[in-house]
């Protein structure tokens, strides 16, 4: 078996989009060649490594192995040059983050420009996703970092905190809570509440400070995105609760922002990366400039 490094990098690509003309855009070569050199591959392996339909592409058992196996060759490589290319200053390379929206919206704009002012030639790729997708975009490998909120369970990451906000309720101006200073979570129950699904940092929130205020709150609502919750709230249909941060996700004049106490729940908010796989200069040093920005 002998496989180039130009052919490892297109089943990155391949495995990553599962779309043969996106991951010739991405490597700025022709579909045709991608397929060609997939066939190659799979010739000089002896198996399959996709299926093909007529509308998609999927990944055999030994396809997501190779690509995985793929993946770190090229990472590996490409930190190695980026390595030498530091005894210059290290001032160029590629780093990728994946972040909550709420931070791509509040932490992360002012720390990529400094960033990119200091390193110009350092390309930054961004990636916004829930929890547990960022997560899972750092565990497959497809980004550098990931800014999160901390995780249940550690596991296979590391986790550097940077910063932190409180829950707040948000409803409508003219909500019977809306005038107070402060609420607890009891004062939530016998409200419509909107809840965020699962899937999100915000809900484990939600879901705790019910627990500590031993209420049994079943959601009127449930949706996928900060804003749409927002949008139902100024809606007068229900009230929610968010962290802080998420207020830059949304704007209405028709809603209130109030403290939840007893308890304050607070969210951390940092910087997790695998143990297993030491960071490239420049993911170091992006990492350095979100914990200037982030107060930590």
């Amino acid at each position: 078996m002998n496989l180039t490094i130009r052919q490892l990098e297109i089943l990155v690509a391949i495995g990553e989009t599962l779309n043969l003309t996106a991951a010739a855009e991405r490597l700025g070569i022709t579909q045709p060649s991608v397929s060609e050199t997939l066939k190659r591959i799979e010739a000089e392996l002896g198996y399959r490594l996709v299926h093909r339909t007529t509308r998609a592409l999927t990944l055999t058992y030994e396809g997501r192995h190779v690509v995985a196996s793929a993946r770190d060759a090229v990472r590996s490589l490409h930190q190695t040059f980026e390595a030498i290319a530091g005894r210059n200053e290290g001032v160029h390379g590629r780093v990728s983050i994946a972040a909550l929206p709420s931070v791509v919206c509040t932490l992360l704009p002012a720390a990529i420009r400094a960033f990119r002012s200091s390193f110009p030639g350092i390309e930054v790729q961004i990636r916004d996703a829930p929890q547990d997708r960022a997560t899972e975009l750092l565990e497959d490998g497809i980004v550098d970092l990931a800014i999160v909120s901390h995780p249940a369970a550690l596991g296979a990451f590391a986790f550097d905190p940077v910063t932190s906000d409180r829950m707040h309720l948000i409803c409508h101006r003219q909500h019977s809570l809306a005038g107070r200073e402060s609420v607890t979570w009891a004062d939530l129950a016998g409200h419509d509440f909107i809840a965020i699904s699962p899937a999100s940092s915000v809900r484990r929130l939600t879901d705790a400070g019910f627990v500590h205020g031993n209420l049994s709150i079943e959601p009127r609502y449930e949706v996928d995105q900060i804003p749409s919750a927002a949008a139902l709230a100024a809606a007068g249909l229900g009230i929610t609760a968010l962290p802080s941060m998420t207020f830059a996700m949304f704007r209405s004049t028709d809603l209130a922002t109030v403290p939840i106490t007893a308890p304050t729940i607070e969210r951390r908010i940092g910087l997790l990366w695998v143990k297993s796989r030491p960071l490239s200069l420049s993911a170091t040093r992006l990492a350095d400039a979100i914990r200037k920005h982030g107060g930590g």
